[in-house]
């Protein structure tokens, strides 16, 4: 195992080293004495890797916070934490070549585990958890990948949400957001039809990268109740639920909602806090900006798909601990501190205001989706993890870009997706 996981981080490791360049750069992680700090007491030491989150102007620092709020875990474990704050820049790069290493973490964060997870990187978590510890966690599932608990997630929120000006939507006779597919619709079309110089709706199909699909296909996609992947965990969306989506997109240039101009949309939401488009998914992290631009909103989290499921795609950074860390037991228990309601409900007002990730935690976002994120958490989903991904995204979304361009029909953006992505992993 030992030479399996070695083997297959090195050979990552070479393909960001041919990405990023060799060498020690401003923001290394300093090399550690395996024996701990000097000074420090006889106990164990473990190591932890985190990427900043403090504002460049902010008086308390990422490493103030972490090395503050581990103080009491460090006095009551009898053990040295070394939080090591690595800058995004590069961030999976030293993740990836300090998980082989003897000065790697023990916990880091991370929030492309996949490939890490393949290689055999981290160390599943199942059986450090009783079931009424995983019961407390709001969105506990989201960190299954292969079967296994790897991950546990730590920062989720900015889900993919339905923003709606409800001064345009009540000029168009209607009183609240709608709520399916058949409903959006029925309030382009009239929005059309009753107000003028407005887009009743948009999506950024001019857009690029993965996050077009983030908010412009997988919410409609999960909506069908289909799974994205199949049972040996590969991409399967040439399905039912893959053709409905893919129409009802198509629909709605069909129907004359969108336009030919479609395809050179990128930012829907400038449109939105100028007031002239009623409707578009976006961020919940964008709520302050909305309401500082005059706009009278509400969001609807998700539709419901043809058989009344809703779903949405949310954020869902993480937490792991390295399978080869020699304090397996203590990294899994700084894990679960990081994790607890005090340190979260700290970290969330005094650093960066997220969704509380257990139930016992306090809410500090929008209040508009206090009841979203605390009672609906079964509609969310993040990312799905399997090999690789950005290629299948790529695919997908320069084929949709295509049918919208009258070059491809749905059932050919499933055709041609699977095939070039099954020929390019081959």
């Amino acid at each position: 195992m030992k030479k399996r996981l070695t083997a297959m981080i090195l050979g990552m490791v070479m393909v960001f080293g041919l990405l990023a360049g060799c060498g020690s750069k401003a923001g290394d992680p300093p090399a550690a004495d395996p024996a701990g700090p000097s000074g420090a007491s006889g106990g164990q030491t473990i190591r932890v890797w985190i990427p900043p989150y403090a504002k460049s102007d902010a008086e308390l620092t990422d490493q103030m916070f972490w090395d503050q709020q581990f103080d009491a875990f460090e006095a009551e474990n009898n053990c040295t934490v070394e939080v090591v704050i690595l800058p995004w820049d590069g961030y999976k790069q030293k993740v990836t070549t300090g998980l082989i290493s003897d000065q790697g973490p023990d916990v880091v964060y991370i929030d492309t585990p996949y490939d890490l997870v393949e290689s055999g990187a981290f160390e599943p978590l199942d059986s450090y958890f009783t079931a009424e510890e995983a019961e407390n966690y709001l969105y506990w599932d989201l960190g299954q990948i292969l079967g296994k608990q790897y991950i546990a997630p730590m920062l989720v929120g900015n889900a993919s949400v339905m923003y709606c000006n409800m001064d345009i939507l009540n000029q168009a006779g209607f009183d609240r957001p709608p709520e399916t597919w058949d409903e959006l619709v029925e309030y382009c079309l009239a929005i059309k039809e009753k107000v003028p110089g407005v887009d009743p709706f948009l999506q950024n199909w001019g857009g690029t990268g993965k996050g077009v699909l983030m908010v412009s296909f997988l919410p409609y996609y999960w909506q069908t109740g289909e799974s994205f992947l199949d049972d040996a965990g590969s991409p399967a969306i040439n399905n039912a639920g893959g053709l409905a989506t893919l129409e009802f997109l198509k629909s709605l240039q069909d129907k004359g909602i969108f336009d030919e101009t479609i395809t050179a949309v990128d930012n829907p939401k400038d449109r939105f806090y100028e007031g002239t488009l009623a409707m578009y998914v976006g961020d919940t992290g964008s709520a302050r900006k909305t309401t500082e631009a005059g706009i009278n909103w509400e969001v609807v989290p998700a539709l419901k798909g043809p058989t009344g499921i809703q779903a949405t795609w949310i954020a869902a950074d993480s937490l792991a601990v390295a399978s080869n860390s020699k304090n397996k037991d203590l990294a899994v228990k700084a894990l679960k501190y990081m994790l607890s309601a005090p340190v979260m409900d700290a970290f969330h007002e005094q650093m960066y205001a997220m969704c509380p990730i257990t139930k016992d935690a306090k809410f500090y976002d929008d209040e508009r989706f206090q009841s979203m994120y605390m009672d609906q958490a079964d509609i969310f989903h993040n990312w799905p993890s399997y090999a690789n991904s950005d290629a299948f995204y790529d695919y997908l979304l320069k084929n949709i870009q295509s049918m919208y361009m009258g070059d491809l029909t749905p059932q050919q953006v499933l055709d041609d997706t699977m095939k070039q992505y099954e020929d390019f992993v081959s």
